[in-house]
C-alpha cells in the first residue's frame, strides 16, 4: 500500500499534484509532500513520427521535425531493484472540475502477463492530526493485460469533492492486485504518430496497421504522457476509427486532453482482438 500527501488550499480548492516512487503491494508506503500543480505555459510543438515497432513507442514532442521513435522493449528478466509482482512506478493526484483524479503507471515486475487488475484508491482527510477515510474508488489499467516485465497506465477518478463533507483530500493510498492473464494478438503495429497543441488542448494521433492474416477487432490505442524525467503526467485511450481493421489494413486514432503540465513526450501501446 502506498500513501501520498496532497497539499490543497481549502478556501479556493487550488489545483495540486503529487508524485511518489514505486512501492510494493505488501503495504510498504511513502507519504511525499507535494507542491502546487505547475501552470500550463506554452507547450512545445509536436512532430510527426516515422514508423515504429508494435511495442510501446516513445514519441518526443519537440520543435525539431521528424524525430525517430525509440522502441521500449521490456527487459527479459524482472527488475531486481523493485519488489516482485505488481508495483506502482509513480502517480500523481490533482483536483479538477469538482473531482479528484489519480494518474499513474503500474509495473508488472514478473515473468507472467497479468490481467484482471484492480487498483484501489483510499482517500484520507487530515482532521485534528488524525487521518479520516473519506472514500474509496477502484480502477484498472488502460491495457487489459500488462505484459511480463511491462508497464501500463491507469486513471482513477473523478472522486467527487463536492460530496465530501469532511474536507479536502490530503493524501491517498493505492493498493493493486491482479491475476495471470493471456496477451492479446501481437500483430498490430504503430505505423505513425504525432502530437500537436491547439489552444489549451493537446492532441495525439496516429495510424495502426494490422500485420496479421485475420481481421482485428476492438483495436485500442493507449497513450501515456510523460514529462522530461519520464514521470507520467497523463494517460488516455481510444479505439481506432473504425475499430475493426482488416488483415493488411490500417486505421487512424486521435485522443485529446486539457491536462498536460510539463508535457515532453508520449508512448503508444496497442491492444486488439
Amino acid at each position: 500500500m502506498k500513501k501520498f500527501f496532497l497539499i490543497m488550499i481549502v478556501s479556493v480548492l487550488a489545483l495540486s499534484a503529487c508524485s511518489t516512487s514505486a512501492s510494493n503491494a505488501s503495504g510498504n508506503s511513502r507519504r511525499t509532500p507535494i507542491a502546487q500543480i505547475p501552470v500550463q505555459a506554452t507547450q512545445p510543438p509536436a512532430t510527426t513520427q516515422p514508423q515504429a515497432a508494435d511495442t510501446a513507442t516513445v514519441s518526443p514532442a519537440t520543435a525539431t521535425p521528424a524525430s525517430v521513435l525509440a522502441t521500449v522493449t521490456p527487459s527479459a528478466t524482472t527488475d531486481a531493484s523493485k519488489p516482485a509482482g505488481l508495483n506502482v512506478l509513480s502517480s500523481q493526484g490533482y483536483a479538477a472540475n469538482n473531482g479528484f483524479y489519480i494518474v499513474g503507471e503500474l509495473l508488472n515486475n514478473s515473468s507472467t502477463p497479468m490481467g484482471n487488475i484492480k487498483i484501489t484508491a483510499t482517500y484520507y482527510y487530515q482532521r485534528n492530526g488524525k487521518p479520516i477515510v473519506i472514500g474509496t474508488m477502484d480502477a484498472s489499467t488502460l491495457l487489459n493485460v500488462v505484459p511480463a516485465n511491462g508497464q501500463a497506465p491507469f486513471v482513477i477518478g473523478p472522486f467527487l469533492l463536492t460530496s465530501n463533507k469532511n474536507g479536502p483530500v490530503t493524501w491517498y493510498d493505492l493498493q493493486e492486485e491482479g491475476q495471470s492473464g493471456t496477451l492479446p494478438r501481437q500483430d498490430l503495429v504503430l505505423q505513425s504518430s504525432n502530437s500537436y497543441s491547439t489552444g489549451s488542448w493537446l492532441y495525439v494521433r496516429g495510424v495502426i496497421q494490422n500485420m496479421g492474416n485475420t481481421d482485428a477487432k476492438l483495436v485500442k490505442a493507449v497513450v501515456t504522457l510523460y514529462n522530461q524525467y519520464d514521470v507520467i503526467i497523463g494517460a488516455m485511450s481510444t479505439y481506432t476509427d473504425p475499430n475493426a481493421i482488416p488483415a493488411g489494413g490500417s486505421a487512424p486514432f486521435t485522443v485529446s486532453t486539457e491536462y498536460w503540465p510539463n508535457f515532453d513526450h508520449f508512448t503508444v501501446q496497442i491492444q486488439g482482438q
